[in-house]
């Protein structure tokens, strides 16, 4: 393949043309997104240690090439989110944009996942799932770390009072750190592996580590978000709304955290909660 002798900035006929472009290109682009934010930020730590006066101009000219990349491949994810009203629901989430959306909706096909609880495994947000280390990985990896992005922007953002994820990830935490504190994991404890002296120190009087319970916190908030996102997918491709989750629609569990947004589906309120359109909490 030709090379060009620059690097090329993306055209505005480029950028507006991502609108439309295929699940799998746009895969494509949200990792490459990633990959260059990784590398600009490399090059961003090794021109802070080596110093800019010493002008590295080699290091300049990665460090300005990777950020360009970023920047150009941003604006064609923004413009594919925007083309969809699940992409504009996601964004409508306090904390969350459009790199997040495009990747969400790139590697969920709403088709193979009539139930939340698909989306979680697919996200290697399934516990329970067991594989032999010689076989395939049976979730997405790449779908697993949009997600774990997804839990840092609700924790980032867990103060303020338009992230509605951000404080359930923040009621989490707090529960998570008073059964900590109350001796509930002391079995979990015991099976804790680690190589860390000081984790070690904390396992022994049958605690969980801070940086244990910071996941558990993010997980929670990011499994409800994708347990609402997959309601909205369903309804936005069928036009009907889905199956409620097992506990709440065959064990009768009273308590459901009331989908945020939800009134930028027309219809859908109704027909998922019977008429009943109590605030999210």
């Amino acid at each position: 393949m030709k090379r060009t002798s620059y690097i090329p900035r993306a055209t505005k006929e480029q950028i507006l043309s991502a609108a439309n472009s295929t699940q799998p290109e746009i895969r494509a682009l949200v990792k490459n997104y990633l990959d260059a934010q990784e590398m600009r930020k490399a090059h961003d730590m090794q021109l802070r240690h080596i110093g800019i006066k010493d002008n590295p101009q080699g290091l300049l000219y990665f460090g300005d090439a990777y950020a360009n990349i970023e920047k150009d491949v941003e604006k064609m994810l923004d413009a594919y989110a925007n083309n969809y009203p699940v992409g504009k629901w996601i964004m409508a989430q306090h904390g969350l944009r459009h790199v997040i959306a495009a990747g969400l909706l790139a590697h969920i096909d709403i088709e193979r996942a009539p139930t939340a609880g698909h989306i979680w495994s697919f996200a290697g947000l399934n516990p329970q799932m067991v594989w032999d280390k010689n076989e395939k990985r049976p979730y997405n990896a790449h779908l697993k770390q949009i997600c774990f992005h997804a839990g840092q922007c609700f924790m980032r953002t867990h103060n303020h009072e338009d992230s509605f994820y951000g404080r359930l990830y923040k009621r989490q935490k707090e529960l998570v750190e008073a059964r900590n504190e109350s001796g509930q994991y002391a079995e979990r404890a015991k099976e804790y592996t680690t190589n860390s002296s000081a984790v070690k120190a904390i396992l022994k009087k049958g605690k969980l580590p801070p940086g244990n319970l910071e996941k558990q916190a993010q997980r929670f908030a990011v499994k409800i978000f994708l347990s609402h996102l997959q309601a909205i997918m369903w309804w936005d491709k069928y036009g009907v709304p889905p199956a409620k989750p097992f506990a709440m629609s065959i064990l009768g569990h009273a308590h459901e955290i009331k989908i945020p947004h939800a009134d930028m589906f027309p219809g859908f309120e109704d027909a998922y909660y019977g008429g009943r359109r109590e605030a999210a909490e």
